[in-house]
């Protein structure tokens, strides 16, 4: 009679696999330590960083509010030297947090009380600054750069609203073509300012700047 023959459990590749993982960690157990503390210092640096960096972003937060909260309550005949003490609080924070969102609109709000205090050279610079860091802020930056252009007067102003207008085209276009129709008007080029407000009524008819551009053309013809 044949005998059976015997069978052989076939090796599970997984747990041979994982007995040499382990025994190559068991000869390598100082060089195994060293990785797991160096991957424990990078994730706890890691995670430091980024507490202080929104604790910063907090306080920074913080005080452009109290800043604005003052820049807000001057009256129109408001003093200089109450003018001047706002520009401190913004200054305050574009110093202790120059690299938060807040410095750049603190240097945006330096710009408007330095104009407002007829200093239009110190209101570019600080508009300039301020712009530099919100060009991805698409809700903020055509007002502000339309605020920079009325500060450096039609000659200037023009240039840097077309400018504005290359490339991607920005979220409020409209906004931007009316205040370029209106610096082409204030510097006595009536024809460039009919034509630019005959594209944006034809290019956004619904727009409110489209609508009120109508309104201009009419009085300019």
């Amino acid at each position: 009679m044949a005998k059976r023959p015997v069978e052989v459990d076939a090796p599970d590749p997984f747990l041979e696999a994982l007995s040499r993982a382990a025994d190559w960690v068991l000869r390598n157990k100082f060089l195994v330590a060293g990785i797991l503390v160096f991957l424990l210092a990078v994730g706890g640096a890691t995670a430091g960083w980024v507490y202080h960096r929104n604790t910063l972003e907090r306080k920074g937060a913080l005080a452009f509010a109290q800043a604005l909260r003052a820049y807000k309550g001057l009256s129109p005949q408001a003093r200089e030297k109450d003018v001047e003490g706002v520009i401190q609080d913004f200054q305050r924070v574009a110093k202790e947090y120059p690299r938060s969102r807040w410095a750049h609109f603190a240097h945006l709000y330096m710009g408007k009380c330095y104009t407002r205090l007829g200093q239009e050279e110190r209101g570019v610079r600080e508009y300039s600054l301020g712009l530099a860091g919100l060009r991805s802020e698409k809700y903020f930056w055509p007002q502000w750069v339309t605020a920079l252009a009325l500060t450096q007067g039609p000659q200037k102003g023009v240039d840097t609203i077309q400018e504005g207008l290359k490339g991607e085209h920005p979220f409020l276009e409209p906004y931007l073509r009316y205040n370029l129709a209106l610096l082409y008007q204030e510097r006595g080029d009536l024809d460039k300012a009919a034509r630019v407000l005959e594209d944006l009524k034809g290019r956004f008819p619904s727009s409110p700047f489209g609508l009120e551009g109508q309104r201009l053309l009419e009085v300019l013809k």
